[in-house]
């Protein structure tokens, strides 16, 4: 086909595109310069208001989505986006832009021919690939196992001039009943979001702790339902809060208020990040939590505690956050908690319809698409250990798509990223149970360390830092110990269970093989790194593994402190207890000044006294005459500390875990007094001072 007859059909494609309300998804291939000049000409021939590029040589025009600022603009709109993944392709990036193109608009990949493009390298995924792989030269999977995906979708297939594949254009009735043609009031786009809207004002003038959960797939509205929702509320002077894991992701229900809103009223809604709502008495007619599945389930309900009228929006298809494991988890403790609170399920793409091909690529090549049916162990089969590597996907697709839901389920983290590394990243390996070809457990597994001794050096005094070796690294410099950086090391980074398959132990057999392969393969010690809750301190901690280090700030995405622990493999256990030794003592010297805000029952559980002290009788019976009230507080404090510090691992946790907050980390009385129940400081006092002498002082 001449070159000419190609413009003019792709311009005809447009139109009909535009017309069934759909995304044109197209795959150009042919060598860089001459695609890179054709789509020049193209572009000069098709009217476009905003263009967005991926990768190499935008044209002036193009918002050129290769900088920090990405994912701030996936709230909005483009009519043209070019990849062009000639000199690299960027999975994550690729994923989460799709949603930006609207109806009628083109989404068009630029690559190298079919043939060649599995062998080149991939520099744009050169954040994905530990030290000494160079990205420039590096030959991964994931190309061509996404080509692999990609030559099974509804996509027009271009190679030079002639059309390979032509779309399957979907019916035309689908599209008579979108949202553009529904008989929904602006600002809402369709009748769902309406609905939306609506459910969330009665929220506000129902019953109170009768929550409402939001959910839907990206593009449906959600976010804008609740800036819409909100602007109607500010009219009648309403205080709304707004949180959301990030500010970039509450940026469309904000967006949406101050369009609907005078200047005047804008303060009526106002974003706080979700660990100030926590640790500040903040009080609205209506929180809004945007992205909840991207936030860790105790924070939500904590949330739910403090606020009594509470909207959760959130995406379930698990790009955006732990997908299907919000829906387990978390809905399952509202149905505990809060009896009346509803869900809505909004289904109708605003921007598109829905047998968008588009859509349908994303899905399919990323692995979007989880799978729903429910996993049941079947005691009587035997349930079987098994260790897959990057190159093992290729011809088991079937397998990654398991191991990659189970992981976005499971872990509010986990991204197209993280599939992309499986594929590209020969150090990282997939431990799995299995049984009857289904997945019950899975754990990402990174190997690291071994790293030469002058490298570990220098990392050691801070004059080079190395990617992909977080624990050698760690160990280099935040433990003073080089040496252990030159060893084998493998690092858990992320485990997970199916969700109707947890609290039967399937964690810690998973662990156990693990350690038994460890063993097998030489390495030296296990290591993983997390944000610590007292469920997953104690889960590790039962595997065999201590607590080496405990960062100093909390975590922006989970609000929790990231603990690092290790277990020895073949090396000794004795430097591993000796680190865990330091770590315990150091934490408690260093609790008031560093971890004032970290939960008293994870100070109790890591810190340990440095220097025990004996009372003598005399000063036990002062003790003793505190816990009858004849003597203050003020008076006894510092007897009262050497005494716990004695005694505290036989105090039930309740006492243990206030005297923890008053006299290790030495928290204010207001926190001492929200921590227990308590209305005033005589109050508590006289609760500690029973207590104690309950307890046997």
């Amino acid at each position: 086909m001449p070159f000419t007859a190609l413009l003019g059909q792709l311009r005809q494609w447009q139109q009909q595109a535009a017309q069934l309300r759909i995304r044109l998804p197209v795959v150009w291939q042919g060598s860089a310069k001459t695609l890179l000049s054709q789509t020049a000409v193209l572009l000069s021939t098709i009217d476009y208001n905003k263009l967005y590029w991926l990768g190499a040589e935008a044209p002036a025009d193009a918002i050129n989505l290769t900088g920090r600022q990405n994912y701030q603009l996936l709230g909005s709109e483009c009519d043209i986006l070019v990849i062009n993944a000639c000199s690299g392709f960027n999975a994550d990036l690729v994923a989460a832009s799709a949603g930006c193109v609207k109806a009628g608009g083109i989404w068009l990949l630029l690559c190298p021919p079919f043939a060649q493009w599995p062998q080149h390298a991939n520099p744009a995924h050169k954040n994905l690939l530990p030290y000494p792989l160079d990205a420039n030269s590096h030959q991964g999977h994931f190309i061509g196992f996404w080509l692999n995906q990609l030559q099974q979708q509804n996509v027009v297939i271009v190679n030079n001039n002639t059309v390979q594949q032509h779309l399957c254009w979907p019916s035309a009735a689908d599209a008579v009943g979108g949202p553009n043609q529904s008989n929904a009031v602006p600002p809402c786009i369709s009748a769902e979001q309406a609905s939306a809207v609506d459910a969330i004002l009665h929220v506000v003038s129902g019953h109170r702790r009768r929550p409402l959960v939001l959910t839907a797939d990206r593009g449906r509205g959600k976010s804008a339902a609740l800036g819409i929702a909100a602007a109607q509320l500010a009219q009648t002077g309403k205080q709304i809060i707004l949180t959301a894991p990030s500010p970039q992701a509450a940026q469309t229900a904000i967006q949406h208020f101050q369009q609907l809103t005078d200047a005047q009223r804008h303060s009526y809604l106002q974003f706080e990040p979700f660990d100030q709502l926590l640790q500040h008495d903040l009080s609205a007619d209506l929180l809004l939590v945007d992205e909840a599945a991207a936030i860790p389930t105790p924070v939500l309900q904590q949330l739910l505690h403090k606020f009594s009228r509470i909207v959760f929006a959130t995406t379930e298809h698990g790009y955006e956050g732990t997908g299907r494991g919000f829906q387990l988890r978390f809905q399952q403790y509202l149905n505990s908690q809060c009896p009346g609170w509803k869900k809505l399920h909004l289904l109708q793409p605003i921007r598109y319809q829905v047998a968008d091909p588009l859509e349908q690529l994303s899905f399919n090549c990323f692995l979007l698409r989880h799978q729903s049916a429910d996993i049941n162990l079947a005691h009587q089969d035997k349930v079987s250990f098994a260790i897959y590597h990057s190159q093992h996907w290729l011809t088991d697709p079937a397998k990654l798509q398991q191991v990659f839901s189970l992981l976005s389920l499971a872990h509010y983290q986990t991204q197209v990223k993280d599939l992309a590394a499986m594929l590209d990243n020969p150090k990282l390996q997939v431990a799995v149970l299995q049984q009857n070809e289904q997945i019950l457990a899975c754990a990402l597994i990174s190997t690291e360390g071994q790293i030469d001794p002058e490298l570990a050096t220098q990392i050691y005094h801070g004059e080079r830092r190395v990617q992909g070796h977080l624990l050698a690294q760690s160990l280099a410099f935040h433990l003073a110990l080089p040496e252990l950086a030159t060893l084998a090391l493998w690092r858990v980074m992320r485990i997970s269970v199916q969700p109707a398959l947890q609290r039967q132990q399937l964690g810690n057999q998973l662990l156990s093989h693990i350690k038994q392969a460890a063993q097998q393969a030489g390495i030296r010690y296990l290591g993983t790194s997390f944000g610590v809750t007292g469920p997953l301190l104690q889960f590790w901690q039962q595997a065999g593994y201590v607590a080496v280090r405990l960062g100093s700030s909390s975590d922006k995405a989970s609000a929790e402190y990231s603990i690092l622990m290790l277990h020895a493999v073949t090396a000794s256990a004795a430097i591993a207890h000796q680190l865990q030794q330091q770590f315990s003592a150091a934490l408690y010297n260093n609790l008031a000044l560093l971890y004032p805000q970290l939960s008293a029952e994870l100070a109790v559980a890591l810190a340990c006294p440095t220097q025990l002290i004996t009372l003598s009788d005399t000063e036990l019976k002062q003790l003793q005459l505190f816990s009858r009230g004849k003597r203050p507080f003020e008076l006894v404090s510092h007897l009262l500390l050497s005494w716990f510090n004695l005694h505290y691992r036989r105090l039930p946790p309740t006492l243990q875990q206030t005297l923890c907050a008053l006299l290790w980390q030495r928290r204010s009385w207001p926190d001492i007094l929200q921590h227990t129940g308590q209305h005033s400081k005589k109050s508590c006092l006289e609760w500690i001072a029973a207590q104690l002498s309950a307890n046997g002082l």
